[in-house]
């Protein structure tokens, strides 16, 4: 599978994930199993990451709240608050290759999909973009 294809869908993913979405996904990746753990690791108070994660409240958290938590997850900043990395290029500049008419068609079909259609999408690419045994390098 290509793999500007694979990063792309995962750019599109990430921007329609809101911050709680994104910080449980942080949280995954940094092995961090449960708000308690975090609050220890960051210093926010566990009620705090639960209202954020269940994106509760009338508004966002504060800036160094998410400075606590990217810091505590080992993410940016810029992608935990806003979805973005000032090391990825954005996508409308990075991905201006002409796209075969199917996955043109792809793209369009999951960007109407709930995030949790989109996740399944990722997963199944995911699969099939690994080698199968025989053609793995021994």
């Amino acid at each position: 599978m290509n793999g500007i294809l694979i990063a792309f869908i995962r750019v599109c993913i990430v921007a329609r994930m809101n911050i709680g979405s994104r910080l449980d996904q942080a949280m995954k990746a940094a092995r961090i199993k449960s708000q308690s753990e975090l609050s220890r690791l960051s210093g926010v108070p566990q009620a705090t990451i639960s209202r954020i994660l269940k994106d509760a409240g009338a508004k966002g958290p504060e800036t160094e709240t998410i400075k606590k938590l990217a810091r505590a997850c080992k993410v940016s900043f810029m992608w935990l608050n806003e979805g973005e990395d000032p090391d990825i290029p954005p996508a409308e500049t990075a991905f201006r290759l002409p796209l075969d008419e199917r996955i043109a068609h792809a793209l369009q079909i999951m960007q109407q999909m709930p995030e949790y259609k989109l996740d399944q999408v990722v997963k199944i690419i995911d699969t099939l973009a690994e080698p199968l045994p025989f053609e793995k390098k021994r």
